[in-house]
């Protein structure tokens, strides 16, 4: 895809980004950000009901963390990092910085922050974690392949009796989002272990029986690919199918016995000994800027009403409507959160086309008539075009507007 595809189109029309001079990053417009901000309202409202934790760490981490976790290991080539501390010697390399490409350490910092319980697990982290990946320029594509971005990125630490239970609880929750944003399909894939990567046989054999086993418990058809694990675990893929058949990879839950040892992280157990954790690592939607991507591709501006930056918008037919018009914006706004006013000088039709262009989903119209009956006393009334239909709205009931 590139900059001629539907998805950056429909964000051109609705004056979403600008493109600016640094490859990799995006520059989001006041319209952008509103919908990037209801995308982010929706997934945390999701974690908050199942019971997360939303947490919020540094994204300047000492390199000597992503050296345990063995990140620094595998993936030095694809990570900023940063000259050591004044202080340090300039050889040393773990005294220096990194831009965090993943969340994974600092969320196992939180953990081990304080001594825990069994019966604080599954202790579940979620965090908007913005995250910076050196990809060679050749490989970027705005919105779908960037340097910066923001997960959705949560970290899972149960008992062993809790795997299948939480994996279950997170494949509920995320077929239950892409529901939510318009695909009814949802199709798995277990990706086994890499060559290259950190545990023995025995625990990859463990890791990945348990995810074979948490899919069945929960009557999914899956397929498997060797080798596509991460380096400490395997993992769990979800992808989606839109209308015209194209496969979007979204969602990701990777099980990890690796970096419990690595971190040597520890619970106190029921009979008041040490035992291991379990980590699980996942995301819902993944990148935040792709999501946004995948929805503009596959909905165009016909984005589900919920996320598109403005939920209405109020259009003056004429001068003497316009105050009236004003005030129809102000009382819309107790029921629609981002309403805008247009009291241009354009002609109605243009107004409307213009609005419909990109996408808004309540388009209301106030003129002469509507004037009228508010002077005469019948209440603060619109027309409310609506797709394809049209009626007149009450703008003090809630019901005339949701019918």
């Amino acid at each position: 895809m590139d900059n001629s595809e539907r998805y950056m189109q429909a964000a051109h029309r609705m004056d979403l980004l600008h493109v600016g001079p640094s490859a990799g990053v995006v520059y989001w417009q006041p319209a952008g950000l509103k919908m990037y901000e209801k995308l982010r309202g929706f997934i945390r409202k999701v974690h908050d009901h199942a019971g997360y934790l939303e947490v919020k760490s540094p994204s300047l981490v000492g390199v000597a963390a992503f050296a345990q976790s063995g990140h620094l290991e595998k993936y030095r080539d694809a990570m900023f990092l940063m000259a050591p501390d004044k202080d340090a010697p300039p050889a040393d390399e773990l005294a220096g910085y990194a831009l965090r490409p993943m969340s994974c350490p600092n969320h196992i910092e939180l953990y081990r922050s304080k001594r825990r319980s069994y019966r604080e697990l599954p202790m579940a982290l979620f965090e908007f974690g913005e995250v910076f990946r050196n990809e060679p320029s050749g490989s970027l594509q705005m919105l779908f392949r960037m340097r910066q971005f923001c997960q959705d990125d949560s970290h899972v630490f149960v008992r062993e009796d809790q795997v299948a239970s939480s994996v279950a609880n997170y494949l509920a929750m995320a077929q239950q989002v892409y529901r939510k944003l318009g695909f009814e399909h949802v199709d798995f894939s277990v990706s086994l272990r890499p060559e290259q990567r950190y545990g023995d046989d025995a625990l990859w054999d463990k890791a990945e029986q348990s995810l074979r086993e948490a899919m069945q418990a929960h009557g999914l058809a899956w397929d498997e690919q060797a080798g596509g694990g991460a380096f400490y675990g395997p993992k769990i893929e979800l992808g989606v199918r839109d209308k015209l058949g194209r496969r979007w990879q979204l969602g990701v839950i990777q099980l990890d016995y690796v970096l419990p040892e690595r971190f040597e992280l520890d619970y106190v157990s029921a009979d008041n000994g040490r035992e291991r954790p379990v980590l699980l690592h996942h995301a819902v939607l993944g990148s935040l800027e792709r999501m946004m991507g995948i929805l503009l591709e596959v909905h165009g501006v016909d984005l589900p009403d919920f996320l598109h930056p403005y939920d209405a918008v109020v259009l003056a037919v004429s001068d003497p409507s316009k105050e009236y018009a004003r005030q129809c914006a102000e009382v819309a706004r107790n029921h629609w959160k981002d309403v805008v006013l247009d009291a241009g000088d354009e002609p109605l039709p243009a107004k409307i086309a213009h609005w419909k262009s990109r996408g808004v989903p309540n388009i209301l119209v106030v003129g002469a008539k509507e004037l009228a009956r508010y002077v005469e006393g019948d209440g603060m009334h619109a027309m409310l075009n609506k797709g394809n239909a049209r009626r007149s709205v009450n703008l003090h009931d809630a019901a005339s507007l949701d019918r």
